[in-house]
């Protein structure tokens, strides 16, 4: 079995728009290499989400792996995500109020 649906995002809104774009042909040859890859025998989405609606991913692809390309896996969060994980869970620790 191969990968049948694939949904891709990306903080830059930029590329998204360049990938997306009805355009026919590209200037940029990795533009060209991803329109080539979407056309394959398989369903994709391409989604810009904005880098503040996701600190936490942002925070881990700044996070030095061991070598280039190589997988890291993780027991637990990185400290370096912790506090944003908090954050975005539980939202500011500041006071709420509840309305009646």
């Amino acid at each position: 079995m191969g990968v049948e649906q694939l949904q891709v995002q990306t903080d830059c809104k930029q590329a998204s728009n360049l990938v997306l774009s009805d355009s026919e042909s590209s200037s940029i040859s990795i533009v060209r290499a991803i329109r080539s890859l979407r056309n394959r025998a398989w369903y994709t989405d391409l989604f810009w989400i904005p880098r503040e609606c996701n600190i936490v991913a942002d925070a881990l692809s700044k996070i030095i792996t061991p070598q280039p390309y190589s997988l890291l896996l993780h027991e637990s969060a990185p400290t370096a995500v912790q506090s944003l994980l908090e954050h975005d869970t539980y939202g500011p620790l500041s006071r709420r109020h509840v309305l009646p």
